[in-house]
Order: C-alpha cells, then sequence, then structure tokens
C-alpha cells in the first residue's frame, strides 16, 4: 500500500475538541515547538547544592564594577545575593534588642526548646532572630544559642520560644547573661495566598458543603440538649491539649495531639471558640478567633482542646462538644450561627455541618494574608529591593556580600524616602529610582495610585526642590497600582483598570503620564515579561501584548488555561522568556492545586502555543549567564536551577510527550487500518539504543475514550515500524522518558488504508 504523509499544524490547539481539531496537535509536555516542528526541551540543572529558607519569587542578575556577576533571590522568609554558586543572607534587620538578664527559660530535660523573655519583641511565628552574647544555660553551649533561630510560638507580646537544637540537661532553668542582643530579621511571608474568613460572605440561606449523614432517633423540641442520632459514629468528638501558650494574636494553635481532628472545623479552649482551616503536623492554622460570639482570650499551656462539632436539622444549626455512643448530650447550643431553634421530628435527617457556610457566616472567600512577593533592581552595581507594601531597601556592593540590606530611608543623605511601596522599579536610562504605591511624603500612609521617583542619579534624595528632579504623580484611573515594567522607551504601569505609560521628558516635568487603555488588567504583579520592544502579559481572561499599542495574543490553549486555574493564588502567577527560542510563558497554579504546577508557553516568532506541567516559582532570563536560572521546589527545598542544560531534570529522566488530535480517513465513516510507520525524527544519544516510543491511540466514535493501540520503540536507526491498529479515528503520541536523550520530531508517514464501514 502507498504510504500517507501526515502533516500537523504546529502549536498546541485546546480551542476545540480533538476531533475537531484533526491533524493538530493536543497536547504536550516539556516540548518546544522551532520552525513548525515539535522537539523536546533541554534539561535543567542545579546552580549549587544548597538549597535556600523560602519559596523564591524573584530573580535578578546584574554585575559590579569589580566584574562580578550577582543575581538577587528574594524568598518568602529571606533575601539572598548569590555569587558563585553561593547564596550571602542580607535579609535586612528589623529591630535590635538588648534583652535583659538571663533572658532564657530551658523547657524539658532533652529539649533543645528555651522560652525568651523579649519584651515588645513584634514577633511572629516562623520569624528569624540572631542572638548574641548569650552564656551557657543548663547544658546549651553558646553555640546553640549565639546562631539564627526560627520563632516556633510566640507565648505573649513579652515572650517566644524557639528551638536551639540543643539538649538541656534538667529542664527549667532560666539563664543566658546579662548581655544578650537579639536581632530580628523582617517578618517572613506566606508561601501562597492565604484565605481569611470573612463576614456575609457565604451563601444565603447557608449551604453545606461536605457532611456525613443520619437520621434522628426520636423527636426532639426546641429546648432539647441531648440529641439521639440513628448512628453517631461518624460525629466526631475530639479533644486534645495545647502543647504551648495561646496569645490573642496567634494564627496557629500547637496541639499535643491533632492526628483525629478534622481538616477543618471549630474548636474550644475554655470559654473560646476558634475556627481553623488547617490542621497540619499537630498544628491548627489559618484561625478566625472569638468565632461564634466569644471572646479572644489567652490560653496556656496545657489547656483543654475540644472539637466543637455542628449538625444540620431542617434549617436548624446545633453545637456539641461531646456524646455518649450515638446520643450528643455535651455543650449543645441550640440555634447556633444565627439559626432558630425548632422542633425536629422523629427520623429527620441530621446532617454534619462542619464545613457550614451561610450569611453572616464566617467563609473562606476573601484573602488575608498576601504571598510575599519581591520587587528588586539594580542601580549601578548596588540592588535596591521592596518587599510588597513594605519598606524599601537597600544593598551597598562596596560593603561586601556579608552586609545586610538596609531601610532605604536609613541609608547617608536620605531626604524623604518612600518607607512603603507595592514596587520598586530603577529607569535605566535617566538613572532615576521609581517606587510606585508608595507613601506621600511627610506621611506613613500609602498611597495605592501614587508614583514617586528620586532625584536623577541620586537613590536617596526624594525630596523635590527647584535644583533636582525628584516628584510624584498620582494616577487617576483604578483604585490601586498592580505592577510595571521597564521597556526600551517607556515604563508601563498597570492599575486594576487601566494602562499607563510613564515616559522621560526631562525638567520642568520629568516624567509625562498617558492612558493608554480604561480597561486593561494583569492578573499578577509578576505575569508580565518585556522581550526587545514587546512587551507580553496575562490577564483573567487572555494574552496581551503591547508594541507601541495594545493587542491580544492569539492563543489556542486559551480554554485550557482559563478553564481550569486556581485565581485565589494568582498573585504568585509569573511570566518569563527564554530568548534562546523566542519564547514567553506564564507559570500558574491550575484549579486543584495552590502552588504553580502548570505552564502555558508561547513562540512570538512561529506564533505557536504550548503546554506542560512543571513546578517553578521565578525565572531570569540568559544575559549576564549563558543559561536561563528559575526556581523550584523538591520536597520542602527550595533550588535555583540552570535550564536549557543537558538532557534530564537534574539527573533525573524527563518524561516528555506530544500528542496529535484523532485524525480520520475521509469523514470517518470508514475504519483506517493502519500498518506501518516510517519515522521521520532526529533522536541525539551517546546511546544507539535509547528510544522513543511511537504510540497510536485508537476510537471509534468522538465519545470513546482513547486507548493505546500499539507502542513502538524508535531509535536513530529504525527504519521501520510495524503495527496492526484498525479505528476510525487515530491519534499519534511521540513520548520519552530516557535520560540520555535528546529528539526533534519530523513529518509522519503511515501505512494507511480503507477497512470497511462495520
Amino acid at each position: 500500500m502507498p504510504l500517507t504523509k501526515v502533516q500537523f499544524r504546529p502549536g498546541i490547539n485546546r480551542e476545540s475538541t480533538s476531533y475537531a481539531d484533526q491533524q493538530g496537535w493536543f497536547d504536550s509536555d516539556l516540548i518546544r515547538f522551532r520552525k513548525g516542528h515539535p522537539e523536546k526541551i533541554g534539561g535543567w540543572t542545579k546552580i549549587s547544592g544548597s538549597s535556600v529558607l523560602g519559596t523564591v519569587r524573584s530573580l535578578k542578575n546584574w554585575v559590579t564594577l569589580s566584574a562580578l556577576k550577582l543575581m538577587g533571590v528574594g524568598t518568602t522568609s529571606k533575601f539572598y545575593i548569590e555569587q558563585g554558586s553561593t547564596y550571602n543572607d542580607i535579609t535586612p534587620i528589623r529591630s535590635t534588642a538588648t534583652l535583659g538578664t538571663n533572658p532564657f527559660t530551658t523547657g524539658s530535660a532533652g529539649s533543645g526548646e528555651i522560652t525568651v523573655v523579649a519584651a515588645g519583641h513584634g514577633a511572629a511565628v516562623g520569624d528569624y532572630v540572631t542572638f548574641s552574647g548569650a552564656t551557657t544555660v543548663d547544658g546549651l553551649t553558646t553555640a546553640d544559642l549565639n546562631k539564627e533561630q526560627v520563632i516556633t510560638s510566640v507565648v505573649s507580646a513579652a515572650s517566644y520560644t524557639v528551638d536551639t537544637g540543643g539538649s538541656a540537661t534538667s529542664g527549667a532553668t532560666a539563664g543566658g547573661g546579662s548581655a544578650v542582643i537579639a536581632n530580628y530579621q523582617i517578618h517572613v511571608g506566606g508561601a501562597a495566598v492565604s484565605l481569611s474568613p470573612g463576614w456575609g460572605a457565604g451563601y444565603f440561606g447557608g449551604e453545606t458543603l461536605t457532611y456525613s449523614l443520619t437520621t434522628l432517633n426520636g423527636a426532639i423540641n426546641a429546648s432539647v440538649t441531648s440529641i439521639v442520632l440513628t448512628s453517631g459514629s461518624d460525629f466526631e468528638t475530639v479533644a486534645s491539649t495545647t502543647s504551648a501558650a495561646v496569645a490573642v494574636v496567634d494564627t496557629v494553635i500547637n496541639v499535643a495531639d491533632s492526628s483525629s481532628f478534622p481538616a477543618k472545623g471549630t474548636v474550644k479552649i475554655n470559654s473560646e471558640n476558634i475556627i481553623y482551616e488547617t490542621n497540619v503536623g499537630n498544628v491548627l492554622g489559618f484561625l478566625t478567633r472569638a468565632a461564634d460570639g466569644t471572646t479572644a482570650a489567652i490560653h496556656a499551656s496545657s489547656d483543654a482542646v475540644t472539637f466543637v462539632g455542628l449538625i444540620q436539622i431542617d434549617d436548624e444549626l446545633i453545637q456539641y462538644t461531646g456524646k455518649s455512643t450515638h446520643t450528643l448530650n455535651a455543650g449543645v447550643v441550640r440555634g447556633a450561627r444565627g439559626t432558630t431553634a425548632a422542633a425536629h421530628s422523629d427520623g429527620a435527617t441530621v446532617k454534619e455541618a462542619n464545613d457550614f457556610i451561610g450569611w453572616g457566616d464566617v467563609s473562606s472567600q476573601f484573602t488575608s494574608g498576601e504571598a510575599r512577593l519581591w520587587s528588586q533592581d539594580n542601580f549601578g552595581e548596588d540592588l535596591i529591593l521592596n518587599v510588597r507594601n513594605d519598606n524599601i531597601y537597600y544593598w551597598d556592593a562596596t560593603l561586601g556580600l556579608s552586609n545586610r540590606a538596609s531601610a532605604l530611608s536609613a541609608q547617608a543623605g536620605a531626604s524623604g524616602a518612600p518607607t512603603i511601596a507595592r514596587q520598586v522599579v530603577v529607569s535605566d536610562t535617566d538613572r532615576h529610582v521609581i517606587c510606585l504605591g508608595a507613601n506621600t511624603i511627610g506621611t506613613t500612609v500609602q498611597d495605592l495610585l501614587l508614583v514617586r521617583w528620586s532625584d536623577q542619579e541620586n537613590a536617596v534624595d526624594w525630596t523635590p526642590t527647584a535644583t533636582n528632579t525628584a516628584g510624584s504623580q498620582r494616577l487617576s484611573s483604578g483604585s490601586e497600582i498592580i505592577t510595571a515594567i521597564e521597556t526600551r522607551q517607556e515604563l508601563l504601569i498597570w492599575t486594576d483598570a487601566s494602562l499607563y505609560s510613564m515616559r522621560y521628558v526631562g525638567p520642568p516635568f520629568t516624567f509625562s503620564f498617558n492612558l493608554l487603555a480604561s480597561n486593561a488588567s494583569i492578573i499578577a504583579p509578576n505575569a508580565v515579561v518585556s522581550v526587545g520592544d514587546r512587551v507580553f502579559w496575562m490577564d483573567t481572561e487572555n494574552f496581551f501584548m503591547y508594541a507601541g499599542q495594545i493587542q491580544p495574543i492569539p492563543c489556542t490553549v486559551l480554554k485550557y488555561v482559563f478553564d481550569d486555574i486556581n485565581l485565589d493564588q494568582s498573585l504568585s502567577f509569573f511570566a518569563g522568556s527564554n530568548r534562546m527560542f523566542d519564547e514567553v510563558f506564564w507559570f500558574y497554579c491550575s484549579s486543584d492545586s495552590d502552588t504553580i504546577d502548570r505552564y502555558a508557553k508561547y513562540n512570538y516568532v512561529d506564533n505557536t502555543w504550548d503546554i506542560g506541567l512543571l513546578s517553578r516559582t521565578a525565572w531570569v532570563d540568559f544575559g549576564l549567564q549563558d543559561k536561563p536560572r528559575a526556581a523550584g521546589a523538591v520536597g520542602s527545598s527550595n533550588f535555583i536551577y540552570a535550564h536549557e542544560t543537558g538532557t534530564t531534570a537534574d539527573g533525573s529522566a524527563m518524561s516528555t510527550f506530544i500528542e496529535s488530535s484523532v485524525f480520520s480517513i475521509g469523514d470517518g465513516d470508514h475504519f483506517a487500518f493502519v500498518s506501518r510507520i516510517i519515522p521521520d525524527i532526529d533522536i541525539t544519544s551517546s546511546d544507539s539504543t535509547t528510544s522513543v516510543n511511537y504510540v497510536l491511540k485508537t476510537r471509534n466514535y468522538p465519545g470513546d475514550s482513547l486507548t493505546t493501540s500499539s507502542t513502538s520503540p524508535v531509535t536513530s536507526t529504525t527504519q521501520q515500524a510495524d503495527v496492526r491498529s484498525r479505528a476510525r479515528s487515530i491519534a499519534l503520541r511521540v513520548e520519552s522518558s530516557a535520560a540520555d536523550i535528546q529528539w526533534e520530531l519530523g513529518d509522519v508517514r503511515l501505512e494507511i488504508r480503507p477497512d470497511g464501514r462495520r
């Protein structure tokens, strides 16, 4: 039989069904299109065996006057400068305090935990503090004490605990001396957006999200506080104790054993009800204090923690804290959460309602804690960095890599420097430092629409005078600045409603501001990238490009992306570029993930898209470095990788594939019989036996699932693969999982013939 050449259109297309997009490509992972043909992307390898603390959110390359290649690394916990595969911690110090005499009290014998007395410490769980000047106490050495520590719990406004990693001899012993100095680093940030309960954010009338079911075993009236169930085995009555004291401001509760507690719910400590959203590692997190009309209070270590169950009978919610066999008879509160106590008949349905949300009830509908984001830009060889919606810091390269960044407003000669901003940018052409969403000069109040800039060639002078170029401009459209990015000719600024152009025009106005679009938006501060004269970004519904005018990017994976996306975590989404292959891409969270797990990639020369699964949290293109660099996690450890390096995923095999849409003979009324594949593929490997699999998938009707009909290993020397596949519709998948392999796919030729209608 003659061979049929099957030419697939370049790019992944998910805007229609696989059947409707015949002879297109439908799915992929870790591939790219180059000159119309798919190939496996390059591998990646760690730039250092050392990890960094916290999720990386920002990467920036620059070079010093002494030719040192540096990279700023902003994480949710720290800020580092990488040089020569070494991470130098330059995290700013928030405050320094000299503690009182003998501020440390050891915990139990054998434990390294100490309680630290430090009035007005202002610390939170997870923050870092470094002690110096401490003397030995209860078997804990100076090496145990005089180092960076992580705050494990906040006991009160005047004390907290850390785990030194040592071992106390006796326990409950005070010491440490009279010269202990505590250096507190800036607060750590969140790795993801946390959801907080909002008043009135639930569903009108109420809705029980997940539940167990039973029925009443006997009718009850509106005042009964002993409720008999047909079966109470699935209704929780869990209790434990606190393993650390709980302050009024705490956002977590450390529990002696929370393994039996549900994933979310309500607990009672003394007379306070507390709603929790997470239960991980004996820690109840994301708390709503003083729930159900109770009062927030301080609770001691070893206080009882009792789970508060919630049931729904008809329209009434009822709380309870205990049961006897199948009878709820402890802590029963009728007409809970604003409902009305009522009589209920024998056999009435009883729903577990621990995930109930209703009008006027708390509901995880609003964001409470932003994921920690950094912006950073070099001012010559120095670095200016900003924690989003917090202070601006300055790192002086002349002071060395061991020097920590310090507040911009504290630098020598500083005048009117902002102390809070959303983002910092250095305008390279005119040498101004620009802060967006900054505080008004002379106040500490943040104005989310205010743009401020320093004097030219002076990063610390922000007070406008007749002899300098410092100034400010408040944007008029929108309610807040989201982000900005520098291009070759201008600074583009997005508010929540508009896109502005900011251009240097010189004195007396310094900068001009032009409204480019009043209906432009962007999905996240880092979801934009500039490549040459073009800027690419993502909003909540589409992808866009700016090259003098705004235009949507034709996207063949639009539905795939936006039909399965977690917009609650959009703050962490980001864009990157790979100029080696004319690509821009966006990393984002799928709908069932709180961490980035997917990407969509666009080749702006060939106008093709592809998709895949890859967890990355930050990216910087090649330039000063010969390869792009990106950050990602392995378990709980965070690393930075050099991409387009080798053929492996940091030494492990990469599983890559591309799969076509289905194709048929004619209108698909005949079966097709495929008996031979002539591969057209370039395979690079040190082993001639290393193979790529050609997989044929088949189905007979569009509603059927595709099933694998044949799998044929193809090496660099394979001339043909004999197969036997018969179906109305056929899809081709090319995949590889070997470590030492690189491949580029050409056209496909099949020996295919009609094989009847039945």
